[in-house]
């Protein structure tokens, strides 16, 4: 089988290095990719774009690919899927479904017409009448940009003044662009975080094991949001009975939902879930593998992710209950000094293309310079290992980064410090 994988990111990374493993792979291509791809399987055609639908579906259409794996939420939201469904399946919604994670009030409306547990929340584009609302409710709150914001777009606010300054910056300073011209204002649900992806056809969705994100910036869970500084799998609080409720009040009415909205749901479905006395409520979905969960995801997945995403996108899973690693996973994040703000740039990166025993890099923000590594982005690479629980995954992972002395960049040393 001939694939394209579109995207750049660590959690692409990781998809690539799944994909390799497949006997149905006759030659996997990416694109745009990063420092950590091989060059010979790097797409380096001039004008070719993420975002020109026309472009890509021609390309795709001339190169003969007969499978396209969609990494990021950006194309899916521009309606990369409806652009190539007529040339090749591809592993991703159409632009309709892709709205769960494009906007949050179209999300919440979907999620309350089809009765998917969440919070209450209300829509405003109006920074007075946001504020009014606002004095109005108990603390903490979540305000919520509309639409994409790369994971930063969230403010769990503890006081008034918080709100406030997070409504200033979406509504009248625009910090986010078009995806804050609309903002919801959350009720602040008490819990513990916890991921579910699954590979869903239209019909069903076969969940993964759960995994743990870890989102803020420092120790402790201290410091500003970011698109995750580490995570780990499995959950132990995610028990069967937990994981069942998520199958039938998530997964499985998203599913009808979809099918009764005209837009039968393929691709991988991503809920981000709070879990209270067991008992889980949506936060936010996503249309995409996430990132960094993906990473120690595809360290346990224990199958054929070609044969069974090409499935998913041709609407053929078959009945079946995913395979998993009898070990325990977890990645952490290396990023640039800064990051998620204004962050260093250009940082030389030695020694790392090695592989040591149990140790796996995912490259993230990272591009080649000649015979140099440099990093290009705020994260910059997620050091994974695995281990017979997720004791032995956490030393493995952090006795190796005592040595990595990459000056510029920080991580965060707690990583399933909690759950174990």
């Amino acid at each position: 089988m001939k694939v394209l994988l579109l995207g750049s990111g660590g959690r692409e990374h990781a998809i690539f290095w799944k994909l390799s493993q497949s006997p149905l792979l006759t030659s996997l291509d990416v694109f745009p990719g990063n420092g950590g791809f091989p060059e010979n399987q790097i797409i380096k055609e001039a004008g070719l774009s993420l975002s020109d639908m026309e472009g890509l579906a021609a390309f795709v259409k001339n190169r003969g690919y007969d499978f396209v794996f969609v990494g990021p939420e950006q194309p899916l939201v521009d309606g990369v899927a409806d652009a190539l469904k007529n040339i090749c399946p591809v592993f991703g919604p159409d632009r309709y479904a892709a709205q769960l994670e494009g906007s949050k009030d179209f999300s919440k409306s979907f999620m309350e017409k089809y009765r998917i547990p969440a919070a209450h929340s209300r829509t405003f584009t109006d920074y007075n009448e946001a504020k009014d609302y606002l004095q109005t409710k108990s603390l903490p709150i979540v305000i919520k940009a509309d639409g994409l914001a790369a994971g930063k777009g969230v403010t769990v606010a503890e006081t008034h003044e918080q709100a406030e300054q997070a409504l200033k910056e979406s509504l009248i300073d625009h910090k986010f662009g078009n995806s804050g011209n609309r903002v919801l204002i959350e009720d602040f649900m008490k819990g513990i975080e916890a991921s579910v992806f699954a590979l869903c056809d239209g019909k069903k969705a076969l969940p993964f094991i759960a995994a743990k994100d870890h989102k803020r910036a420092f120790d402790n869970d201290l410091g500003p949001n970011t698109g995750g500084m580490g995570a780990f799998a499995p959950v132990s609080f995610m028990t069967d009975e937990v994981m069942k409720k998520v199958q039938e009040e998530v997964l499985d009415r998203v599913m009808e939902g979809m099918q009764k909205e005209g837009h039968p749901y393929r691709g991988l479905l991503y809920a981000g879930l709070m879990v209270d006395g067991g008992i889980p409520r949506v936060v936010e979905f996503n249309v995409r593998f996430g990132d960094p969960e993906t990473q120690p995801l595809m360290r346990l997945l224990d199958e054929d992710l070609l044969d069974l995403s090409f499935k998913a996108a041709k609407g053929e899973l078959p009945d079946i209950k995913l395979k998993f690693k009898d070990e325990a996973a977890l990645v952490v994040v290396l990023a640039a000094e800064g990051y998620p703000d204004e962050y260093k740039k250009n940082i030389l990166l030695k020694d790392i293309d090695r592989v040591q025993g149990d140790i796996i890099f995912f490259h993230a923000g990272t591009l080649r310079d000649g015979e140099n590594l440099i990093s290009s982005g705020g994260r910059i690479l997620g050091i994974t290992a695995t281990g017979k629980d997720p004791v032995q995954a956490r030393e493995n992972v952090y006795s190796f980064m005592k040595n990595l002395n990459i000056e510029g960049t920080f991580y965060r040393k707690d990583i399933a410090e909690r759950e174990i």
